[in-house]
C-alpha cells in the first residue's frame, strides 16, 4: 500500500473520531436537546423550546452508564482483570426530563431518555451477522425500565416505574426507500373482549424512536430533519433559528469548533474506498468535495497543531482531498 494511501486512511479515521466526539459533546447541551424532543416526542409537541430546556435535568446527562445490569461499583472499578468489563456497552447519552403531561407543582414524573447515534442502519457484528437497529432500541428501552428496579436501586415498587424513551439518530448506510423518515414504536392497548378504561400511563412506559436521516444535499422540508441537518453541519446561524445557541458562549464555541462537513464527506469517501477499492472509493468521495474544502481542512489541521504552518496544512489537506 502506498504511503499516501496509508496516510489518507489514518487521517480519515482520526477525523471521523474527532467529528463524532464533537457531535456527541454538542448533544449534551439542553439547547440542542430541546428541539429534538419538541419535534419527535409526543409529550413535548405542545411545549416551547424554552420550556423544554427548563424541564431537562442537566445534572442527569451522562454518557458513561452501562446498558448491562452490572452494579456501578463493578463498572467503575479500575482493575487489571478487565475481562469482565471490556465488553460493557454504554449508552451514548442518557438523561432525565420532566414529563409535562403527568407532572404538576406538587408531583414530578420524569421521562428517562436514552439518545443513541448510529452510523449504520444495519450494523454488522464481529462474526459477520447483522441485526436491525429497532431490536437493539427495544432492548435499550427495556433495560431503561428494569434498571429503575432491582437490587442495584433497591426499589421494588412497580408503581414508581417511569416511562423510558430510546431515541436513535441514524446518520448513514440507510436504504434509499427509508431515508428522511422517522418511526415511533410504543406499547398500546387493544381490548379484544369488552371495553376497558384504564389510565394510559399504566401501559405507556416504553417507546423507541428511529430517525433515519438521508442525503444532506436533498430537499428537506420536515423541521426535525432540517434541524438535525443544521446540527451535523455545525451551521450556527441555522441552529439559532430553532434554539438560542448564541446565548450559551460555551455551546457556541463547541459548535464553531466542530469539524466541518468536508471531513465527513471525505470519511464517507474513504468508507466507500475500503469496500469498493481504495482508488474507486477515493474518486467517488473526492467528486463530492468543494474547492474550498482544502482551506477548511487546512484550518482544522492548524487548529489541532499550532506548530504547523499554513503552507504545510494546505499541502496536507491537498494531499487528502486531491
Amino acid at each position: 500500500m502506498r504511503l499516501e494511501t496509508k496516510q489518507d486512511i489514518l487521517s480519515a479515521g482520526e477525523i471521523g473520531t474527532q467529528y463524532d466526539n464533537a457531535a456527541k459533546a454538542i448533544w449534551r447541551n439542553r439547547e440542542i436537546l430541546a428541539p429534538l424532543l419538541q419535534y419527535s416526542v409526543e409529550e413535548f409537541k405542545d411545549e416551547s423550546v424554552e420550556s423544554i430546556m427548563k424541564l431537562i435535568d442537566a445534572d442527569s446527562i451522562r454518557g458513561d452508564l452501562a446498558v448491562s445490569d452490572l452494579p456501578p461499583a463493578i463498572i467503575e472499578y479500575n482493575t487489571e482483570q478487565s475481562s469482565m468489563t471490556d465488553k460493557i456497552i454504554t449508552y451514548d447519552q442518557k438523561f432525565k426530563v420532566r414529563n409535562p403531561k403527568l407532572s404538576d407543582h406538587m408531583i414530578q414524573v420524569m421521562l428517562h431518555v436514552d439518545l443513541e447515534f448510529q452510523n449504520k442502519y444495519t450494523p454488522v457484528l464481529r462474526d459477520g451477522r447483522s441485526y436491525p437497529v429497532i431490536k437493539r432500541g427495544i432492548y435499550y428501552a427495556a433495560r431503561g425500565i428494569s434498571s429503575q428496579l432491582g437490587r442495584v436501586t433497591n426499589q421494588t415498587n412497580y408503581t414508581d416505574i417511569e416511562k423510558t424513551l430510546s431515541i436513535w439518530i441514524v446518520n448513514g448506510d440507510i436504504p434509499k426507500g427509508l431515508r428522511n423518515t422517522a418511526t415511533r414504536y410504543y406499547i398500546t392497548k387493544e381490548d379484544f373482549i369488552g371495553s376497558v378504561e384504564e389510565p394510559q400511563e399504566y401501559h405507556d412506559l416504553m417507546e423507541v424512536i428511529i430517525i433515519r436521516r438521508g442525503d444532506d444535499n436533498a430537499s428537506i422540508t420536515d423541521p426535525l430533519l432540517k434541524y438535525l441537518k443544521s446540527v451535523y453541519e455545525a451551521d450556527l446561524e441555522e441552529i439559532n433559528k430553532y434554539t438560542p445557541v448564541s446565548s450559551n458562549p460555551q455551546l457556541k464555541e463547541e459548535v464553531l469548533n466542530m469539524p466541518g462537513m468536508s471531513e465527513v464527506i471525505f470519511e464517507k469517501g474513504m468508507a466507500q474506498g475500503l469496500s469498493q477499492g481504495i482508488s474507486e472509493g477515493l474518486s467517488q468521495g473526492i467528486e463530492k468535495t468543494r474547492k474550498d474544502d482544502i482551506e477548511q481542512l487546512a484550518a482544522y489541521f492548524m487548529s489541532q497543531n499550532p506548530e504547523m504552518t499554513r503552507d504545510e496544512a494546505i499541502e496536507q489537506a491537498s494531499l487528502i482531498l486531491k
